[in-house]
């Protein structure tokens, strides 16, 4: 199935997140204190998210902009395709990505066991996700990798995904394909947003 990955930094800064901090601490540092059935669960979900990231373009890496104008700096320069809406406007670029169900799903149980752990504040896997968390930077790490799994698991529009495979330098969209794009881009937005309408409208305020 393909997935469709916005040019967008805080979809990678999130996505990436995933990796540095967690699951890379996780594996290195606390996995060998953890039940089996917890460690295997997360070397899926390590192995799943990197089959994930290994499919996305090799370029996007201007996700480490610390702020919005940096950002939208850096999405110019960057060595992607340039996508316009149709009155010709600049759009931010989306890229088809192949996933496998069976990533999505290791992922999602993963999401569920780090839920689980932190209700129960004294295991080891719930002091082990504290100690990553680092309560003097306030990082929402699980809340983080849920936002980004439920934009993983939108569904894409497939007219949107076929016209944005092997995307040339430029690519127009007609009215009925940037509804799509339209609609998919608030979809995003939402997922990552949790519900938290001034993160939206920030998040919102990149795609405009």
């Amino acid at each position: 199935m393909h997935i469709l990955v916005p040019d967008d930094p805080m979809f990678m800064t999130w996505f990436l997140e995933m990796e540095e901090p967690l699951f890379h601490t996780l594996h290195y540092l606390h996995l060998a204190k953890l039940p089996e059935d917890q460690a295997e669960k997360i070397r899926r979900a390590y192995d799943s998210w990197g089959d994930i990231q290994r499919a996305m373009p090799g370029h996007l890496t201007w996700h480490m902009a610390k702020t919005f104008e940096n950002a939208e700096y850096r999405r110019r320069d960057s060595k992607g395709y340039s996508l316009y809406g149709p009155d010709g406007e600049q759009l931010i670029s989306m890229y088809p990505v192949e996933v496998s169900v069976e990533s999505l799903s290791s992922l999602s149980e993963c999401l569920r066991l780090f839920e689980l752990a932190e209700l129960e504040l004294r295991s080891p896997l719930a002091e082990a996700l504290a100690e990553i968390r680092e309560p003097d930077l306030d990082r929402e790490l699980v809340e983080n990798y849920r936002r980004i799994l439920e934009a993983l698991n939108l569904s894409a529009p497939r007219a949107l995904v076929a016209e944005l495979l092997g995307a040339a330098p430029e690519v127009s969209l007609n009215g009925v394909l940037y509804a799509e794009y339209a609609d998919y881009r608030d979809r995003i937005c939402h997922a990552l947003s949790t519900g938290d309408w001034f993160l939206y409208t920030m998040h919102r305020s990149l795609y405009l």
